[in-house]
């Protein structure tokens, strides 16, 4: 091996390091900081001798968990029927009303100010309305979910699709390209990563609207389960359907990213480099 190969060698080892320290960190430093988190919050509990209808401990969480495992995993399902379903139909309306608004500015003039207008009215407040407007049970989840998560993808599709290289639209329009070809070939494919951040946002905010739903205007599903465990004081069995919730959305979450990862790889925020400290 020559002096400059040897010389080269360490070189190409250090980046090799980094990503490897930054792949573990990712996932060590997540685990430490969450055991920690349980730690303290059970010694807290301990400690302060806390009822568990005020604070349950982790631990108590868990065997809740376990105990009502059947009965937990069947209200998922139906809390994540409705969020699905409104999220899908959430996405499609979201994409389409965000194309309708760029490529028209009559569009744009007439229908963003009513989607403002919408989106600032808390949803909590108008939810008793549902009930009366589209009555009781899946139909209104559904709806409360689409309310919750349209107006994230509408406003990223508009900011995307608002993005596109001007002189590379230009260029395909003296080309004889159509409206319809330029929103599909330059258009779209320029808003995909800003699209992908409104869906990740509005994946998170599905369950949020499917329990509101739930709360309000439904007898099953994972918020039925909190708001009857809430007021009889069953505490470890609400925080046990948090708990569920909760790892129910960080899932969501991460489905988006996966998806987003294979529809963009080409992007930037794909590539996965790590820069080492």
């Amino acid at each position: 091996m020559t002096a400059g190969a040897e010389r080269r060698q360490p070189a190409r080892g250090r980046p090799r390091s980094g990503l490897m320290q930054g792949r573990a960190g990712a996932v060590l430093l997540p685990m430490f900081s969450a055991v920690g988190g349980l730690a303290f919050w059970e010694a807290a509990v301990e400690l302060m001798r806390l009822p568990p209808y005020l604070l349950p401990a982790p631990s108590l969480v868990v065997a809740e968990l376990i105990q009502h495992r059947g009965l937990l995993m069947r209200e998922l399902g139906f809390t994540a029927f409705a969020s699905a379903v409104g999220f899908a139909v959430a996405l499609v309306l979201g994409v389409v009303l965000g194309a309708a608004i760029t490529a028209s500015r009559t569009v744009d003039r007439m229908l963003y100010p009513w989607l403002v207008i919408s989106h600032a009215i808390p949803k909590v407040v108008v939810a008793p309305l549902f009930i009366v407007w589209i009555g009781f049970g899946m139909k209104s989840e559904i709806i409360f979910v689409i309310v919750f998560t349209v107006f994230p993808v509408i406003v990223n599709t508009v900011t995307g699709l608002k993005s596109a290289d001007l002189e590379l639209l230009q260029l395909v329009r003296s080309m004889g390209a159509s409206r319809l070809q330029s929103l599909w070939k330059i258009r779209i494919p320029a808003a995909l990563p800003s699209i992908f951040a409104g869906i990740k946002i509005s994946a998170t905010l599905a369950p949020l609207g499917a329990v509101i739903g739930e709360f309000v205007a439904s007898n099953q599903g994972l918020g039925h389960v909190l708001i009857q465990s809430v007021g009889s004081l069953e505490t470890p069995l609400a925080f046990a359907a948090v708990m569920v919730i909760s790892v129910f959305g960080i899932a969501i979450w991460y489905a988006a990213e996966l998806a987003e990862r294979a529809a963009i790889p080409w992007h930037a925020s794909q590539r996965g480099s790590v820069v080492p400290s």
